[in-house]
C-alpha cells in the first residue's frame, strides 16, 4: 500500500489526464460494442430539447473523471481531508454506477435504470461536494461531476419519461 500511495502521489496532472482518458473509454467498452441496432435506438429515442450533441458526453465524462481522479489522488496524498473515509465510499458508489451506466443504458436499453443511476450519481457527487466543503480543493474536483450530472438527470428523467424502457418493458409515461 506504501508503494501505491507513493505512486500516486507522484503522478502528475497530465499523467492523470492520460488516466482519465483510459477510464473514459473503459467505461464506453462497459456498454459493450456500439452495433447498429443500438444506433438505431439510441437515434429513436425522444429526446429532451436542452439535450447536448451525443460527441459531446465523451469530453465531459474525460473530465469528470480528471477531477475525481484529481480529488481520489488528493485523498489518498492526504490524510487531513475533512470526511475522507466517507468520500472515498461514495467515490466507489459513483465509480460503480459510471462503469455500469452504459450496460444499463445501451445493452439493457432502459431508460428507467438509466435515470436512476443518473439521478443518484447527481445525488452523490452533491453530497460529496457538500461533504468536502471545508477543504475547497478536495470539493472543487467535485463541482463538474455534481454540474453535469445534475444537467444530465433532467435529460434522462425527459427520457425515461417519454421513452418506453424496453428492459423494464414500461411504456412511456408521458406521449
Amino acid at each position: 500500500m506504501r508503494g501505491l500511495k507513493a505512486v500516486v502521489e507522484n503522478l502528475k496532472w497530465w499523467q492523470v489526464a492520460l488516466i482519465a482518458t483510459g477510464v473514459s473509454l473503459l467505461g464506453r467498452l462497459s456498454g459493450g460494442k456500439m452495433d447498429v441496432e443500438e444506433e438505431v435506438y439510441t437515434k429513436e429515442l425522444k429526446q429532451a430539447p436542452w439535450a447536448p450533441p451525443p460527441w459531446l458526453f465523451g469530453p465531459a465524462w474525460t473530465i469528470n473523471n480528471f477531477f475525481l481522479l484529481m480529488g481520489l489522488k488528493r485523498m489518498l496524498k492526504n490524510d487531513n481531508v475533512p470526511e475522507k473515509k466517507k468520500l472515498l465510499i461514495i467515490q466507489t458508489f459513483i465509480w460503480i454506477i459510471f462503469f455500469s451506466f452504459n450496460y444499463v443504458y445501451f445493452r439493457k436499453k432502459s431508460t428507467i435504470l438509466a435515470a436512476l443511476w443518473t439521478v443518484t450519481d447527481a445525488i452523490l457527487a452533491g453530497s460529496s461536494l457538500w461533504l468536502a466543503r471545508k477543504d475547497k480543493q478536495t470539493a472543487a474536483t467535485y463541482a463538474p461531476l455534481a454540474g453535469w450530472t445534475g444537467f444530465a438527470s433532467t435529460i434522462a428523467i425527459y427520457q425515461a419519461l417519454k421513452n418506453k424502457d424496453q428492459a423494464l418493458g414500461v411504456k412511456a409515461l408521458l406521449n
